[in-house]
């Protein structure tokens, strides 16, 4: 008898286990249920009136591709190139750069996009110009346009400008609003397209040093540098010990006139930036900043700051591993500079301030009589061990192992 009560009680055990263990997971099961429908908003009265997404995703949608919104590119009518607009909130005025031979603009008209909601106003706009003439190419002098709407409806954002002659086709710009923030970077850097082809690697360690420097937002002008490469350093902006945001503009310039292009650049550049920063700089993905203190702080608004360029070469005694910057350290100064870019109202027309020099990184070094430069020695530690150039090598190794893969996959499959 005492064996049969011990056989039940295994058995009430048994099954008091099993259907607590059944409990839990229909127990977990619900659970996960109810936080799916508490991330997505969905209420207990009305399931189909449902919110997506989190605060932090529109932030991080916000902050992608940040300075390079609406995306724009090159466009032309008649005679005449144009490639961004601009709203400023000061002077309720939208402001455009334009490319073209001499003209009068005669009969041409101004008309301002309004967006409200999902609809469009249209509002008829002043327009006037400056021009800046271009002795090497008279079909491209620069013009400096502003369209001023004598009013237009409140509580609504200017979303393009309208240019050209009455019932021909126009010109048509998407307007970028001039971003505002209450504390602004010390410094915004552009970057002006790449016609050598550097390779990929070369690209990351460029923002990798300036990252070490205090820079948190870049500008990309691009002409063709591989999807991948900006599509990794796009991906990582806003990450913890990282830059903030990298932007990438299409740049086709119109004509090979390179200082006139480097003088739309710098406009354009400004125009993106100042509202974030107290000044920007235009430099190329072979040119690197050599401060005289180890990172930006405490710019002031109203100083013009200047570079001394100087051209470096390779140091054959250094080791091959290092970010190319580290390694062409042979340097020779120049007669050019490169000043920061700054909003011609707040300047106070003060001779330059000497803030360092710029370090241009070149590929041929044959008659170079430099000698060696130290002034970048102190960010080799943080340098080499930089964090986007761990993820990025680390990319580039798991792409090459992938690549390989497919490639002995392929092999067997045409061998089997």
């Amino acid at each position: 008898m005492r064996k049969y009560q011990q056989l039940l009680l295994v058995l009430v055990s048994f099954f008091s286990v099993f259907s607590l263990l059944l409990y839990r997971y229909e127990y977990m099961q619900l659970l996960n249920v109810l936080e799916v429908l508490n991330f997505f908003g969905y209420t207990a009265d009305n399931m189909t009136n449902c919110v997506l997404l989190d605060d932090k995703f529109y932030v991080d949608l916000e902050n992608d591709n940040l300075l390079a919104k609406p995306p724009v590119s090159w466009v032309k009518r008649d005679q005449y190139y144009a490639y961004s607009a601009f709203w400023s909130a000061q002077q309720q005025s939208v402001h455009l750069l334009i490319l073209g031979p001499r003209s009068a603009f005669s009969g041409y008209e101004c008309r301002v996009w309004f967006k409200m909601a999902d609809q469009f106003v249209s509002k008829p706009a002043k327009l006037s110009y400056s021009i800046r003439t271009n002795n090497h190419d008279p079909n491209f002098h620069q013009y400096e346009v502003h369209c001023k709407p004598d009013d237009f409806p409140v509580n609504t954002e200017p979303y393009g400008v309208l240019l050209g002659r009455t019932n021909l086709l126009k010109l048509f710009i998407p307007i970028e609003v001039q971003k505002e923030s209450p504390i602004k970077d010390d410094l915004i850097m552009c970057i002006s397209p790449d016609y050598s082809g550097i390779p990929d690697t070369h690209l990351v360690e460029f923002i990798a040093f300036h990252t070490l420097l205090g820079v948190r937002h870049f500008v990309a002008y691009d002409i063709g540098i591989h999807y991948k490469v900006l599509q990794f350093l796009r991906s990582i902006a806003g990450h913890r010990d990282l830059y903030k945001t990298f932007s990438t503009l299409s740049w086709q310039f119109p004509t090979t006139d390179l200082q006139l292009e480097r003088s739309i650049l710098q406009k354009d550049c400004m125009q993106r930036t100042q509202g974030l920063a107290k000044h920007s700089i235009l430099l190329s993905w072979d040119q690197y900043l050599a401060l005289n203190k180890d990172e930006l702080n405490s710019l002031k608004n109203d100083i013009n700051y200047t570079f001394q360029i100087k051209k470096c070469c390779n140091n054959r005694q250094l080791k091959k591993s290092w970010p190319m910057a580290m390694k062409k350290t042979i340097c020779e100064k120049t007669n050019e500079t490169i000043n920061t870019i700054i909003d011609d109202q707040t300047m106070n027309y003060q001779p330059p301030t000497k803030m360092g020099s710029i370090h241009r990184l070149e590929e041929i070094c044959e008659k170079i009589s430099g000698k060696d430069d130290k002034s970048m020695a102190k960010y080799l530690i943080n340098f080499v061990n930089s964090k986007l150039l761990r993820l990025w090598k680390s990319q580039l190794k798991y792409s090459i192992t992938h690549s390989t893969n497919n490639n002995m996959i392929n092999l067997y499959k045409n061998y089997s």
